[in-house]
Order: C-alpha cells, then structure tokens, then sequence
C-alpha cells in the first residue's frame, strides 16, 4: 500500500522531546519533527510507527515512516526512515509515545471553547481549555477541570465533576453527582450514574423502587466503552479505582466495586455489590453475581459464570464447548451425575 499523504496538523514535536519524555534515546535524526503516527504501511515522512511482531519484519522495506521503534534484537537499523529507537516491547512504547503525543496537542488547544448550541449553567465551572461541543448540556454545579473535551449531545448533571484532561465522546450521559478523575475517556453511548435495579416486592407482587442514593466514584486514567452503564450505588457509591478499562456494552451494578488496572471486556454483566480486585481481567460476556468478592490478580475466562467469592487468584474458566444438541444433552447428564 502506498503511503498516504500526511493530513494538515499544527502539532509538531521533535522526536528527542517526545521520546526524551518517556527516557528512550532516539537514533539517526533526533530533530525530526513529528506531526502524528501511523501504522507501518501508511505512516508518512513525518510520523512515527513501529514494528510490532517479526512477522512484520517486511514491511520495513516499504514503510513511509520517518521513525520507527524497533524490538532490541532488531539486527538492521537501516531504511527509509530518519530517526529510529530500540526497545525491548514496540507496542508498549508505541502506545505510550502515541498517548503522549495526542496530549501535548490537546494542552496546545489552551483557549475554552462552547459551541452556541450548548446550554451551560452558569453555576457551571469550566477550566481553561474546556472544549463543549453542539447540543451538549451541562447543568449547575458541574466542574470541569482544564482541558476537558465535552461531545455533541452529552448530558452532565447536576454536581458532576470530571478531572482534567478527560474526553467524552458524543450522547454521554453523567449524572447522580458522579465523580470522575483526569484523563478519562467515555465513549459514545455510555451512561454513568443511572438509578440501580433495586425494587423491593409487595405483598400483591407488585415492585415498590428502593430509593438509588449514592453516586459513582470513578478513579484516573479510566476508559469506558460505548454504551457501557454504570449505576450509582443505592446509598454509599459505585466506585471504580484508577486505570480501570471497561470495553462496550458492560453492565456494572449498583455499589459495585472494581480495583486499580483491572480490565473487562464486551458483553460482561456484574451483578450489585460485587467486589473485583486489582489488576484482574475479565473476558467477554461472562457473569458475576452479586455479593462476592473476587481476588486481585484473576483472571475470568469467556462465558464463564462467577456464582462464589474466589479468594485465591487464578484462571477461572467455566465454558462448556459447543456441540451437537444430542452430545451436549448425554454431556451434560454425566457431568451431573460427575463428583
């Protein structure tokens, strides 16, 4: 593929700065001037990509880029390319280099920005640098802290507080007083703060709502995917430490609890009041009642239903394969009758 043409962008950073931020030593040109990143084959001139496996090792011959990160053991260094570094994980260093570099171009955005379409309280407290794009609602006793990106359609409730340097992309909902810390990414869709499901059952059977008090703590540096929920607590609050990455469409109920760095993917429900520890990971659509407690450090297959606390950190997997209907139903009856 050839390479495209590089897109008009004021950011330029020198490839010393940027990489001299995360104490990594550049190679060949360290003046380059950077202006964004790419992958291998659609990198330009004057942008940085890397080379991720050594089955990538070709596109090395054609690559556009005006830098790459290389692996340590990578035996040549010479290319079209300007400027190279070496590490020991590319797509480690690729990741944070990137990350850094969007945030210098954000913190260069320093004037606060309201699109005419906006309603902003004027109880309402904005940072320098604050983007609030059309139709967006932010109501009284909201904060914003510098730098805050605001998209087309978000609703923010009274009370909310959202850290600096956080993105919130299109029809986000925040409310019941939520908390947010800095550099938190909300896609398109999600809803934080929501009532939870809690209704107590009347003696004809009927549902009488159980007043949802609490609010939602959210800690720094968390992403949450697109039309993810996240329901404040019935009286103290749902909390989520710092790092936590939620994929799309997660369920996380009333006074959940999630620790630092862990990560769940698409589709997975936690049921109120579980509490997941640090640095676990969570595959997709599986199933956590509440009530339980779950050690740090685990790691929750795909499918799999938690029904008990799991105290000792492991991998938990309780998938069972899809067959036939007539092998699966003679399976299952054996592992009934199973110890």
């Amino acid at each position: 593929m050839e390479p495209r043409q590089a897109e008009s962008n004021t950011l330029s950073v020198s490839a010393a700065e940027l990489f001299g931020l995360l104490g990594i030593e550049v190679r060949g040109d360290s003046s380059l001037a950077l202006t964004g990143f790419s992958s291998l084959d659609r990198a330009t001139a004057s942008e940085f990509s890397f080379l991720g496996h050594t089955r990538h090792r070709e596109g090395l011959a054609f690559t556009g880029a005006g830098l790459v990160i290389l692996p340590d053991d990578t035996q040549t260094q010479t290319g079209a390319w300007r400027a190279w570094v070496l590490t020991p994980d590319p797509y480690l260093l690729f990741a944070k280099a990137a990350g850094l570099f969007l945030r210098r171009g954000q913190a260069q955005q320093a004037s606060t920005q309201i699109h005419s379409t906006a309603v902003v309280s004027p109880d309402a407290r904005l940072a320098q640098g604050c983007h609030v794009h059309a139709n967006a609602i932010i109501e009284k006793n909201a904060e914003l802290g510098s730098g805050t990106v605001v998209g087309a359609g978000c609703f923010i409730g009274e009370g909310v507080r959202i850290g600096a340097g956080s993105w919130l992309a299109p029809r986000v909902v925040i409310q019941a007083s939520a908390t947010l810390g800095e550099r938190c990414i909300i896609h398109a869709g999600a809803v934080i703060g929501a009532d939870g499901f809690g209704f107590a059952a009347d003696h004809d059977k009927s549902w009488v709502k159980i007043p949802q008090t609490g609010s939602v703590q959210i800690g720094n540096d968390v992403e949450v995917g697109a039309n993810t929920t996240i329901d404040r607590g019935t009286f103290s609050d749902t909390r989520l430490g710092n790092g936590v990455k939620l994929d799309n469409l997660i369920q996380v109920a009333h006074n959940v609890e999630i620790g630092d760095h862990t990560a769940i993917a698409g589709c997975v429900g936690i049921a109120g009041s579980a509490k997941i520890g640090r640095f676990c990971q969570i595959a997709g659509a599986a199933g956590i009642l509440g009530h339980l407690s779950i050690a740090d450090f685990t790691v929750v297959g795909p499918m799999t239903l938690i029904q008990s606390s799991i105290a000792k950190a492991g991998t938990y997997v309780g998938v069972f394969p899809a067959m036939e209907h007539r092998r699966w139903a003679r399976a299952a009856a054996s592992l009934r009758r199973g110890p």
